[in-house]
């Protein structure tokens, strides 16, 4: 006769049921980094690829003045009838640039030459940056036509391409003919990255007048830009070095005032 243990047979595991949706839940949740990696990836992408397009664009003058109309247009075609026309007198600095290329045979000058600052990364940043404003400025016509412009908001880049293509200028000291070159906050900047100072032919002093005329004066309120003018044409730039005097004078005088000594006003100076 069977016992109750034979009537009755064994339980089997309970085996735990897993929804079918879990998984699938688990499977979205892995993807999200995946499509915000690659999301992030392409706009790199794009971005780097809109950089060099926008960076090799602004190399051609005829790209700059399509977006620049006023004032730059009237800048572009000064420059472009002075290659014409050598022979006539270069009222403005700008143009002086495209004269001089031509004449010396070397490549061909164009705006972003000086706008583009030192051509290091950071300012070529800021470069494509100015210009992204610009270009939104040409779009909703807020554009400024003043031709003379006497401060320009990213005038420091500017300055920084004048420094980087005069520097022997401002490390080359000839004492009180080239002191305004050598005093130059500027020139702090090149003495820091390990450039040297050079003593020219013409100069008379010793090793301690040297050292003296070479001594820069970091916290004068001068760039560049503060006495040789850009884009303000003059009757007699070229043997001018497009200075108008009223302005080098007041540089002058600017610098003087913070080193506290020599004149101390305008008229000390002369014309």
């Amino acid at each position: 006769m069977p016992t109750p243990e034979t009537n009755n047979p064994p339980t089997p595991p309970i085996v735990p049921v897993v929804s079918p949706v879990t998984p699938v839940m688990a499977t979205r949740r892995r993807r999200w980094p995946l499509i915000v990696g690659g999301l992030f990836a392409l706009l790199i992408v794009f971005s780097g690829v809109g950089f060099v397009t926008a960076s090799t664009l602004e190399d051609h003058d005829s790209f700059c003045v399509a977006c620049h109309t006023i004032p730059e247009s009237t800048y572009y075609n000064r420059a472009y009838i002075a290659l014409d026309h050598a022979e006539v007198p270069i009222t403005d600095l700008a143009t002086a640039h495209y004269h001089l290329s031509q004449k010396d045979k070397k490549t061909a000058f164009a705006c972003i030459d000086c706008h583009r600052g030192s051509s290091n990364l950071p300012d070529r940043v800021a470069a494509i940056a100015l210009g992204a404003r610009d270009s939104v400025t040409f779009v909703t016509g807020h554009e400024d036509p003043t031709l003379a412009k006497t401060e320009t908001r990213e005038g420091w880049l500017s300055n920084v391409a004048c420094v980087g293509c005069h520097t022997d200028t401002l490390l080359n000291v000839k004492g009180l003919n080239n002191h305004f070159h050598t005093k130059l906050p500027q020139v702090v900047d090149l003495l820091a990255k390990g450039d040297k100072i050079t003593i020219d032919s013409s100069f008379t002093g010793g090793a301690e007048a040297a050292k003296e005329w070479s001594s820069p004066v970091a916290n004068a309120p001068l760039v560049c830009t503060s006495c040789h003018l850009a884009h303000t044409m003059l009757p007699n730039g070229m043997n001018s070095f497009f200075m108008d005097n009223q302005l080098r004078n007041a540089a002058c005088i600017s610098c003087h005032k913070v080193v506290g000594k020599g004149p101390q006003n305008a008229a000390d100076l002369g014309s």
